[in-house]
């Protein structure tokens, strides 16, 4: 939920509530009022009358308004107020009035009075100051509330150009983190936070990058060397001992060669150091590795199947798209049986790599993290690669294993 929401959200939801609370006591306010007024309308008629009758002798009646009568002795202690239903001729319906009853003595006559006054008028009365009531606080409250929204907007409008200036920023650019000056002091400390932070990030990321740049050329420069050395060292005449022990210290110095590679990899990715730069056909790029290790599929005598249906496109770096595809191809030959299978088949946003192989305990949850390896040979290292680059190009990797081994591969929707 966004913050401008979450501020107008309550505010709307209590400007509704006060709305309706208002109205709903505004309605009863307004019955009390007007009965208030009627019963004083229903008091000044009455004294009218008796006035009309002091100074006359004879009665008023307008029948059902006024009813007055001679009567022989007052049987009425106190007036009263009480609601009637009055049948109206003209409209052939029942007709609720206010009636005002009382009993008095004027000069030597003793009189009943009815007063009636129609109730109707006084409901549409109230219904149409409620509603005017209604409208009025609705219309102050919306012009309010966008009014509110509108200042909110303006107010929050830097914050959001910075906050997307911020989710764009990639310390892969040369760019600087360009953020705009507000004239809110809270804001302005945020901001200055927030470009300090990213200075000191961007310093360790560089000085990173450097070192394993760095790292990858040191380490490599002795291991080249130690390799050439024990290779010349191969020429010599050496006792069968002495040539086994040089053998198995190249083939170690290799692996180490490759692991120290693996790790780099593995760090200039997490460093978004690769960019996704080219829309790649993996069915070419799985062709051509196929072709490359067709001597290593040979030496294991494993039968490799490939079925394209249709092409899968995806933008990617190049580099990346070759070793994952290598080293998704390298582990179905190294956990493979001799004389085993490798199915390969692609359709427009999968890939799927199947091998027989031995049974494991590996799921998708772990089968991907670093160092978890099935066999001696192995660093554990390929398959963590494999999922990283997935991770960085938006793939979904997943491994199932029933009769085969398999790997797929999905393009996120």
């Amino acid at each position: 939920m966004k913050f401008l929401t979450k501020i107008n959200r309550p505010f709307l939801i209590s400007l509704t509530t006060i709305l309706f609370m208002v109205s709903i006591a505004g309605y009863f306010v307004l019955q009390i009022v007007i009965l208030d007024e009627t019963k004083e309308s229903l008091l000044e008629k009455e004294y009218f009358i008796i006035k009309q009758i002091e100074e006359s002798g004879k009665p008023i009646n307008i029948p059902p308004i006024i009813e007055v009568k001679e009567i022989d002795s007052l049987s009425l202690k106190s007036p009263a107020f009480t609601k009637i239903y009055v049948n109206d001729e003209l409209e052939d319906e029942q007709v609720l009035f206010l009636e005002y009853s009382n009993q008095l003595k004027i000069k030597d006559s003793c009189y009943s009075i009815k007063l009636r006054q129609a109730s109707y008028e006084s409901e549409d009365l109230i219904l149409m100051l409620s509603l005017g009531l209604f409208v009025l606080l609705f219309a102050a409250f919306g012009i309010s509330f966008f009014i509110t929204k509108k200042i909110n907007k303006t107010i929050w409008a830097e914050f959001e150009n910075n906050l997307r200036e911020i989710e764009n920023f990639s310390f892969t650019g040369n760019q600087k983190l360009q953020l705009i000056k507000s004239d809110i002091e809270e804001f302005d400390r945020l901001n200055a936070v927030v470009k300090n932070l990213t200075e000191k990030l961007e310093t360790d990321y560089i000085s990173l990058r450097e070192f394993t740049e760095n790292a990858s050329h040191e380490i490599q420069t002795p291991i080249s060397i130690v390799l050439l050395n024990l290779e010349e060292l191969l020429q010599h005449d050496l006792t069968e001992e002495a040539f086994r022990k040089i053998v198995s210290s190249i083939n170690a110095i290799k692996r180490l060669s490759n692991l120290n590679q693996s790790l780099i990899m593995l760090t200039k990715i997490e460093n978004e150091q690769f960019n996704a730069d080219k829309t790649l056909a993996i069915n070419e790029i799985v062709k051509s590795k196929i072709l490359e290790y067709e001597s290593l599929f040979e030496s294991k005598s494993i039968k490799v199947e490939f079925v394209c249906d249709q092409i899968f496109k995806i933008k990617m770096n190049e580099q990346l798209a070759d070793v994952m595809i290598g080293n998704l191809l390298s582990n179905a030959v190294n956990h493979n049986f001799k004389g085993g299978n490798i199915q390969i088949s692609i359709r427009e946003k999968e890939l799927m790599i199947c091998n027989t192989g031995e049974a494991n305990s590996f799921n998708t949850a772990n089968i991907f993290n670093r160092f978890v390896k099935g066999n001696s040979r192995s660093f554990g290292l390929g398959l963590a690669l494999v999922k990283k680059i997935c991770d960085t190009h938006k793939l979904e990797i997943e491994y199932r294993k029933n009769d085969l081994h398999c790997f797929i591969i999905q393009q996120k929707s």
